[in-house]
């Protein structure tokens, strides 16, 4: 990838294509929260995403967010820049998931963009939005922020929250990082590159080996 500030889809979604280990070369720490409609039906989801302070600079200095050289972008420029972090239009996924009893929910588009500066980091948060509104009492759900690529590295330091109801919980599966590590070299030693070392290595979902789930369970008031 080149270092640019505009993370494009294609960028976002190269496999690892190196047998020197899985090395990811974004770092973002990412908070999501639910968000419930007034029917206690999960309606979207909240996700903020702040960006390593080195990725962030270059961000800065690509799309000119700090035009009087301060060292602190313009909020203006911040609030024109919202949204343009990833190529969206490209097909970028939004490296988030939601499984009901290892059924995918489909989320729509991103809305509600907004980008703020604090400590030397770039945050942008936006909405996503489920397809169906979905009936949480009915079935856990599984919630991950991770690329399968782990182009990507995401960390999410603090317990994520809920909108709209106060009566549901979320438990963190850590990932073993030894583990995940074993099985991505597993896989390598898999393929045979022999014959060409310049071949590239496609292991798909690779980061999800590296990413925390969070089960998510809620109870209806009595």
């Amino acid at each position: 990838m080149k270092p640019t500030a505009l993370l494009t889809a294609a960028a976002l979604g190269l496999a690892l294509a190196s047998p020197l280990g899985a090395h990811p070369h974004i770092y973002i720490d990412t908070d999501f929260d639910l968000v419930f409609d007034t029917d206690g039906k999960l309606a979207a989801v909240r996700i903020d995403w702040a960006y390593d302070d080195f990725y962030s600079l270059l961000m800065i200095e690509e799309n000119g967010l700090d035009a009087d050289g301060d060292g602190t972008p313009e909020q203006a420029r911040l609030d024109a820049f919202a949204g343009q972090d990833v190529d969206w239009e490209a097909g970028f996924p939004g490296h988030f998931t939601l499984d009901a009893a290892g059924t995918p929910l489909a989320l729509g588009p991103p809305e509600e963009h907004r980008v703020r500066y604090e400590d030397g980091r770039i945050i942008t948060s936006h909405l996503r939005p489920l397809v169906a509104r979905f009936e949480i009492d009915a079935a856990p759900l599984v919630a991950r922020s991770y690329d399968p690529t782990y182009f990507v590295a995401y960390d999410v330091p603090e317990t994520p929250g809920s909108q709209g109801r106060d009566d549901c919980s979320l438990t963190r599966n850590v990932a073993s990082r030894d583990a995940a590590m074993k099985e991505y070299g597993d896989q390598l030693a898999a393929v045979d590159a022999s014959d060409d070392p310049f071949q590239v290595v496609d292991l798909p979902d690779i980061g999800i080996l590296f990413a925390d789930s969070f089960e998510i369970t809620c109870n209806a008031p009595s």
